[in-house]
């Protein structure tokens, strides 16, 4: 993290800069937003509109389309390492962008330079989200009874494009709770305490075929073996209300 913040400096990023943060499904992604926070950047969540000072996007080709737009050398717009075979970490130390002792001393005066009225987030909807608005919004989260539990990982299964879903991962980073950025296929391995996902990650969880299992059940099974994983033991929906029927059938699966 503090790599990509002494890189977003290096390349010139300032407290009034924009980083435009398009390709959002991934830790990388969480890595690079929390590093832009730290030096007071601010982060524009979802499809980059103009104007940015550097940003992240899901290919080679769109990043080069960024760079035109903004009209940025395109070692500024990392891709997602997946998407071209890559690291885009390693790929900007190769450009002499990163260095492991990059300026440190300026990305603590940055952190020092943070104001509560400061945007911290923009929507691709343009709805701004200040820098005091996020903190009180995390305190509120964390205070929010046993919901973050140290021993348990997060799972978060949408993209990192909605303030609401920054809270929680930087809620749960805060307190050095483990955040994944996946998918449900991912319960089995990861057998998180937490999923934060959508109402159709709901239905689906307690969706049942011919009479048998719900999705939840045979997800949460140990691959290989006949005893199960303990089912996610919450799960937070941002994006509709879920039926009293699937919140039933969550409940008898142990959610």
């Amino acid at each position: 993290m503090h790599e990509y913040a002494g890189g977003l400096l290096e390349v010139g990023c300032a407290s009034e800069s924009i980083f435009a943060l398009e390709h959002n499904t991934d830790s990388e992604s969480l890595l690079l937003l929390i590093a832009a926070l730290e030096i007071g950047v601010t982060i524009r969540l979802g499809t980059a509109d103009t104007p940015f000072a550097a940003g992240f996007a899901t290919t080679p080709i769109r990043a080069a389309h960024l760079a035109s737009l903004a009209r940025l050398d395109s070692v500024c717009v990392p891709v997602a390492p997946r998407e071209d075979s890559g690291h885009s970490l390693e790929r900007l130390a190769a450009h002499g962008v990163l260095h492991t002792a990059l300026r440190t001393d300026a990305v603590r005066e940055r952190t020092r330079e943070r104001h509560g009225h400061q945007r911290a987030l923009i929507t691709s909807t343009n709805v701004d989200c200040t820098l005091g608005q996020l903190h009180t919004d995390i305190t509120a989260f964390r205070a929010a009874g046993d919901l973050l539990r140290p021993d348990e990982t997060i799972l978060i299964t949408v993209p990192l494009d909605t303030p609401w879903v920054v809270t929680v991962a930087l809620a749960a980073v805060e307190q050095g709770i483990p955040v994944a950025i996946g998918r449900l296929e991912d319960i089995p391995l990861l057998k998180p305490g937490v999923v934060v996902g959508t109402a159709a990650d709901a239905d689906a969880l307690a969706e049942t075929t011919a009479g048998g299992p719900t999705l939840l059940t045979t997800l949460s099974r140990h691959l290989g073996r006949s005893r199960t994983a303990p089912p996610p033991r919450c799960l937070i929906v941002g994006d509709h209300e879920v039926p009293a029927s699937v919140c039933s059938q969550l409940h008898l699966g142990g959610t």
